[in-house]
């Protein structure tokens, strides 16, 4: 997936605003988890987190972010390393182009 260097707008529901900005939080704490059970060979601990994502992403708007962890949860599977190390770096990028609105 590529992502670019543009803001990425989601308007989310003002009444789970704190919600959304401790996900926001959470996942990108997510990237330096994913980072680290790839330097560790933790296949399954990146599927895991990538399940995460998939899970809950769309539910709270991200869709791309839901995207980003279904190809993570596949080349987690699949132990195909580049990959992983690409979609994670997409998943970063994309987290700090992401704006909340209101």
């Amino acid at each position: 997936m590529e992502t670019s260097s543009e803001t990425i707008v989601i308007q989310v529901n003002p009444k789970i605003g704190d919600i959304v900005e401790s996900y926001l939080e959470h996942r990108n704490k997510d990237v330096d988890s994913l980072l680290d059970a790839l330097d560790r060979g933790e296949f399954d601990q990146i599927r895991h987190l990538a399940h995460d994502l998939v899970g809950t992403g769309g539910s709270f708007g991200f869709e791309d972010m839901s995207l980003i962890g279904r190809s993570l949860e596949s080349a987690a599977a699949n132990k195909e390393i580049g990959e992983i190390k690409l979609l994670v770096g997409d998943l970063a990028e994309y987290l700090s182009n992401v704006k909340v609105v209101y």
